[in-house]
């Protein structure tokens, strides 16, 4: 089956005066990362592809759950969409970069992440949080075993995830 991992980036660093695209990660954040790393192996195999907006942050969330899985020889690919498209440019254009991927990892921002949640799934929304909150992740389980032409149809949640969840 193929699997769509949505993760919004791990809580940011407001401590420094940087443009928002700038801005890295909190202590808080980087201990959240180290949590939803021991959970996602847990559960999924090494995603195939990354798609990851060029925020400072969402790019250390990437580094810091991934660094485990072999990064050197992932295929990452830095998304603008990602950060500064709506909700229909990216489900419009990310949907042809993963079209032949079997697991698809994508690390971004709210609000677009609550609305691709909310979007994409057609089973399983009484899992999804109202608000998807920083280093959240949302696994999303399509029925063929990798990603068609039109990559989001009959896509069910299968697993919502939070590092408070686990202290």
């Amino acid at each position: 089956m193929a699997k769509l991992i949505l993760i919004r980036h791990a809580k940011s660093d407001w401590s420094k005066n940087v443009i928002d695209v700038e801005r890295g990660l909190s202590n808080r954040g980087y201990k959240s990362c180290k949590i939803i790393l021991k959970e996602l192996k847990k559960r999924i195999e090494k995603p195939n592809l990354f798609l990851v907006s060029p925020a400072l942050r969402a790019k250390l969330t990437y580094q810091n759950i991934f660094e485990d899985w072999d990064i050197s020889e992932n295929n990452l690919s830095i998304e603008k969409d990602l950060y500064y498209g709506s909700l229909d440019e990216v489900k419009q254009n990310l949907s042809n970069k993963i079209f032949g991927f079997s697991t698809v990892a994508m690390i971004g921002h709210n609000p677009m992440f609550n609305g691709l949640i909310h979007d994409i799934p057609s089973e399983g929304h009484k899992l999804l949080p109202f608000n998807l909150v920083t280093c959240g992740v949302v696994i999303i389980e399509f029925p063929n075993k990798k990603f068609k032409p039109r990559p989001y149809e009959n896509g069910k949640v299968i697993d919502y995830l939070y590092p408070r969840q686990f202290l």
